[in-house]
């Protein structure tokens, strides 16, 4: 799972978060197309440090992955703060997992340990509330260290861009992607 907020101009007060859904048996191969995505000498694969033609050709890469994708969408008050909107998409997006039997999802290491305990609270609250089962457990690992990251990243930021004007990344994935909208009137 990844996070993006979008373009502040074009549209204002969004905020996402991708998470590619992968069977257990599919993890090594994903991964594995992952890792050979990487140019020479990089750590992770990182959708804004590439160019538009490797983009292209990643985005392709991801659409051919054995995956599937899901992406939750708040659509904030104006000076919402981006913690709440992101607290916001996590609920739907560990609701949207635990409902598909999903046991496990990692999400990119926040840059403070304080940010990824916002969000171990978060799933916490969801548990003691009922709106997940017990069986759902969120991990934080590095970009770099996890593969499956790479195509959150490049899913989120192919779905601003096509909510920015260049629609033709998202395009090529959209068939294996479900994009759920959530705005603030949803709470």
């Amino acid at each position: 799972m990844d996070e993006s907020e979008s373009d502040r101009k074009a549209d204002p007060d969004t905020y996402l978060l991708a998470t590619t859904l992968v069977q257990p048996q599919n993890l090594d191969p994903v991964r594995a197309t992952m890792l050979s995505l990487r140019a020479p000498g990089q750590r992770k694969l990182h959708w804004h440090s590439e160019s538009p033609r490797r983009r292209a050709f990643v985005i392709e890469r991801i659409a051919a992955l054995d995956a599937q994708h899901l992406i939750v969408v708040r659509d904030g008050r104006p000076g919402e703060a981006s913690e709440r909107r992101r607290r916001k998409c996590l609920a739907r997006t560990a609701w949207e997992l635990d409902l598909r039997g999903a046991t496990q999802f990692v999400a990119e290491s926040r840059e403070t340990s304080r940010q990824n305990g916002r969000d171990m609270k978060t799933i916490a609250y969801l548990r003691s509330n009922g709106t997940i089962g017990s069986a759902l457990r969120l991990f934080h690992e590095p970009g770099p260290r996890e593969p499956l990251l790479w195509v959150a990243d490049s899913l989120a930021s192919a779905y601003v861009a096509a909510h920015t004007g260049t629609a033709g990344y998202f395009d090529a994935v959209q068939h294996a992607v479900e994009v759920i909208r959530i705005t603030a009137d949803d709470g």
